[in-house]
Order: C-alpha cells, then sequence, then structure tokens
C-alpha cells in the first residue's frame, strides 16, 4: 500500500519535523502503530489516506509512493476508494443527519447504483449489529457509538485498506472485544492498520508493530504481546461532603432519572458503564446544574479560548504553570496553537486547564483516550495531589485498568445511576457484566 523513503513531514511556519526520515514498505496484512502522544502516528495515518498536502497543509519531503504511484499523482479522493478511513474524532467525519443518511451519502460518492445502496446499507448495518441505529440521528449517540457508525461508513465503501486511529477508545470492555472479534473476520479481505496505545486488547490480532518515536521509527518488526498496565487505588481523606442534584432528563433515546450525588472534598470517583447508557449526558447535566463543577468533555477543544499553549494554562487565575505544563508533556508545544495539537495532546492540555482552575469538583469525560502510559502516570500523579489539596474528581472512563485509582465508584444502565460502590465491585462479576464491563464471549 505505502513505499516512503526518507520521508519528512512539517506543518507550515514550523521549526520541528513531524515525522523524520521515515523509510516504510507496508505490505498485506495487520499492522499496529504505536508511540507516545504526540509522536507521529496520526499524521504518518493521514499521510497514507492522502489527506497531505491537499486537504491539510504540509510540507512533504522525500519519496512517497501509494499503491506503486506517487502521492502528487492522485486526484483528490482518488485514493479513497481503496483506503477506508476513521479519524481520532468520529465527529469530524460525519455530514448528514441520520446514520442511514450518512451511510448512504458515503456510497453516492462512489457512484454505487441507487437500487444498490439500501441493500449495502441494510447488509453493514447487520454485520456491526448496528441495525437498531438506522434511524437514529448521530448528533444524539455516544461517542463510542459514533465510533461504530464511522466504521460502518469506512467499509461499506469496500476498501481494501482500513485505517483506524485510536478505534477502542471510546468503547466499553464488551463492546470492544466484540469489535475486535468482528475485524477479525473482516480482516480476511480487508488489510487493517490500527493506531493503538493499548495493544494488548487486541490479544494476537495483528502481526506487525511500527514504533515512533518523536517522528522516527523506533521499531519496526513482528507484534509482540505485552501485559497491560497496571494502576493502584488513591489512598484519600475525606472532608467536608457536598450534595449534588441532576434533574430527569428526558431524551429521545433514552431518560435520563433523577440523581442525588453525594461526594465530600478530597473523593475520587468514577462512573462506569455500557456506551450509550447515559454517562456523558449525566455528566452535562451535573455541570450545568452546578456551577462549582468543571467539566473536561470528551471533545476539549471546545474549551480553548487562546491562541498559545502557555496562555491557555494561565487564563483566568495566577498560580503557576511550569509544572503542569513539564509533567503533562506539553513544553515542547507550549508556543503552539491548542488547536494544532495532538488529539492526546488537546486533552492533556484541557486536564491542566481544569486542575488549574478552582473549582470545587472536577469532572473529565473520558481523561484516558489517546493517552500513552507516561501521561497516565502524570494524570495519576496529578490527581493524587489535587485530591489530597481537598478536590474533588469525578471521572467517566471504559479504561478499566485506570478506573481502579478511584475509592468511589458508581454505575450508569439506561440512563438510570447505581451506587456508590467500593473496590469489592471489582469481585460482583454478574453486575459487572451486566453493565458490559466484563469482555464476554458473544452471546
Amino acid at each position: 500500500m505505502i513505499e516512503a523513503e526518507h520521508l519528512t513531514f512539517r506543518y507550515p511556519n514550523k521549526k520541528c519535523d513531524v515525522l523524520t526520515d521515515i523509510t516504510l514498505r507496508l505490505t498485506k496484512g495487520r499492522t499496529v502503530i504505536t508511540g507516545a502522544s504526540g509522536s507521529g502516528k496520526s499524521t504518518l495515518l493521514a499521510l497514507m489516506n492522502r489527506l497531505y498536502p491537499d486537504n491539510c497543509d504540509g510540507i512533504v519531503t522525500g519519496r512517497l509512493h501509494l499503491f506503486d504511484r506517487s502521492y502528487d499523482t492522485y486526484e483528490a479522493g482518488e485514493v479513497n476508494r481503496r483506503v477506508g478511513t476513521v479519524f481520532q474524532d468520529p465527529d469530524s467525519q460525519f455530514v448528514m443527519q441520520t446514520v442511514e443518511e450518512e451511510l448512504i451519502f458515503t456510497l453516492e460518492n462512489f457512484a454505487v447504483a441507487r437500487d444498490e445502496m439500501m441493500a449495502r446499507v441494510t447488509t453493514m448495518l447487520e454485520a456491526l449489529h448496528l441495525t437498531d441505529y438506522r434511524h437514529r440521528t448521530i448528533h444524539d449517540l455516544s461517542g463510542g457509538e459514533k465510533q461504530q457508525i464511522a466504521v460502518a461508513c469506512a467499509l461499506i465503501g469496500r476498501p481494501e485498506w482500513l485505517l483506524l486511529d485510536e478505534p477502542l477508545a471510546h468503547l466499553d470492555p464488551e463492546t470492544a472485544h466484540h469489535f475486535v472479534r468482528w475485524l477479525d473476520g473482516v480482516a480476511q479481505t480487508v488489510n487493517v492498520v490500527v493506531i493503538e496505545h493499548r495493544p494488548y486488547i487486541w490479544g494476537d490480532f495483528f502481526n506487525r508493530q511500527i514504533k515512533l518515536v518523536s517522528g522516527r521509527i523506533d521499531y519496526d518488526g513482528p507484534f509482540i504481546v505485552r501485559p497491560d498496565y497496571a494502576f493502584s487505588p488513591i489512598k484519600v481523606e475525606r472532608g467536608k461532603e457536598m450534595l449534588f442534584h441532576i434533574p430527569e432528563l428526558k431524551r429521545k433515546t433514552f431518560q435520563l432519572a433523577a440523581s442525588e450525588l453525594k461526594v465530600a472534598e478530597g473523593d475520587l470517583i468514577a462512573v462506569l458503564g455500557r456506551n450509550g447508557s447515559g454517562k456523558s449526558t449525566w455528566l452535562r447535566s451535573l455541570a450545568r446544574k452546578h456551577r462549582e463543577v468543571g467539566l473536561v468533555p470528551q471533545s476539549p477543544a471546545h474549551l480553548f479560548v487562546t491562541n498559545d499553549v502557555t496562555r491557555e494554562l494561565a487564563y483566568g487565575h495566577n498560580r503557576p504553570i511550569e509544572d503542569v505544563l513539564t509533567r503533562l508533556g506539553l513544553e515542547s508545544v507550549r508556543d503552539h496553537h491548542p488547536l494544532s495539537l495532538s488529539h492526546g495532546q488537546k486533552r492533556r492540555l484541557a486536564i491542566g486547564v481544569m486542575m488549574l482552575s478552582n473549582k470545587q469538583l472536577i469532572a473529565f469525560d473520558e481523561p484516558t483516550a489517546g493517552q500513552d502510559e507516561v501521561s497516565l502516570r502524570a494524570l495519576y500523579d496529578l490527581m493524587v495531589e489535587r485530591t489530597r489539596s481537598g478536590q474533588t474528581i469525578l471521572f467517566v472512563t471504559h479504561d478499566l485498568s485506570f478506573a481502579r485509582i478511584a475509592n468511589t465508584y458508581y454505575l450508569m444502565c439506561d440512563g438510570d445511576l447505581s451506587g456508590p460502590y467500593d473496590a469489592s465491585l471489582w469481585d460482583e462479576k454478574e453486575l459487572l457484566r451486566t453493565h458490559g464491563l466484563l469482555m464476554v464471549e458473544s452471546r
């Protein structure tokens, strides 16, 4: 698919290259691309489907061939007939209102005959177990549900190659397990390239691994399965108790039940549940109802109000920012515009901004998505400090390894919040199963 020789990529007006001296030959199979957040993984993926230089500003030097042709000989969109792509933020890919309309729009772009379209849509939704979503409004879906729809849109054109950027980041453990099993079958007819920070979840799915370090290839060889990282619970000292009321909310897809959240200063709380169970909606309702709650949503770029990283961290307070800047791995991009950062860097910046705020309760929606282990360790340390200083932290996550740092847990199912639970929750196998928190076999 791709043949690169001494390939270098740089954004305009930047002194440093994002990718440097990349020599690579990508052949059929299943490849995982790993590396620290900001190491150039997503940029490399964008070069594979020829987003650069026509669709995004960038300077490419060196040799780059796609399917035995130089990348600059392709017409806009031509290579996408053979390459399907799902980006980190699936919202950036959707243009239509409903799932069915989005799938049809994709087929229209490929000039598929109209009498064939509906059958193709039905087959794809059935294969992905997404039939119930056919007439749903995309805007109303959860982040994990949108991810699955984006995959359906990428595959419905029947590409030869499928490029996936962190496809499991917003999926609950059960859905992630089913997705990998399903893709294992699909990959008999399509070649797969995946960017992944936690490849252990995929088992022995991959046969090749490419590791990037600061924009260079550090390893290119057979994939070796390694165990997941582990985190220990953070010991907290609970202070004054606070009561938060979240009102009932009716939506087209579910009804969010009224609930009360009783927390204490210094608490560290994890909210867990399936995709589409109402976690993000509940979190937004909590933040809207109570001004003392600071929220970092799944798409943190909406929070940014300045034009460089240091100003963003310093905005609205007089606290020193250098420690947070360094510990969150943002020192090298301190003068960059927040919107020019990688997905993982944007999330860390938003986390840093909220950590420096004076909010009584800080709420994070999927703070671990797109983060490497070093970044997660830094986040862990910051959470230790903030809780010990009396701030209360609440986070929604599908990363069950990181979730174990909490001292209190709540579960969400179809808009209903249950809890609190303590660490004994992890021994309640049936309770975990009913909330999609066990990687069980497909039923």
